[in-house]
């Protein structure tokens, strides 16, 4: 088996191969990639399973075309993550991450910046 450092750097070698790439302003870059562990639990929260944070490198295939993405967030159910193109709801998608190829249903996406888009989506059976 791979060790995890090795699959990392051939997730990184593969997202810079990619032609379209998920574009993070400075602001959100600062402390984007430093959080870790369980997200915070809100005294409204209606989710069903907790998430916990996953920020780094993925790479999107939606059809025949490879995106470099980046994730946010996973539970049980789905992950959160950042495209750099707009996805519709119920699209299916394969979101590669450094210790699998995720097949996923969009759920919610929705524009932040230029180039970024904040999507969830479910995990396919």
């Amino acid at each position: 088996m791979l060790d995890l450092c090795h699959e990392q750097q051939l997730i990184a070698e593969l997202w810079e191969t990619t032609e379209t790439k998920i574009q993070i302003s400075e602001s959100m870059q600062k402390d984007f990639f430093e959080v870790q562990g369980p997200t915070p639990r809100f005294y409204d929260n209606k989710r069903s399973f907790h998430r916990f944070f996953m920020r780094g490198k993925a790479v999107l295939k939606r059809r025949d075309t490879v995106f470099g993405a980046v994730t946010k967030d996973v539970s049980r159910q789905g992950v959160g993550f950042l495209s750099p193109v707009q996805l519709m709801p119920k699209e299916r998608i394969d979101l590669r991450v450094p210790t699998a190829e995720l097949r996923l249903e969009v759920a919610r996406c929705r524009r932040i910046d230029k180039g970024c888009f904040d999507c969830g989506a479910r995990f396919v059976l």
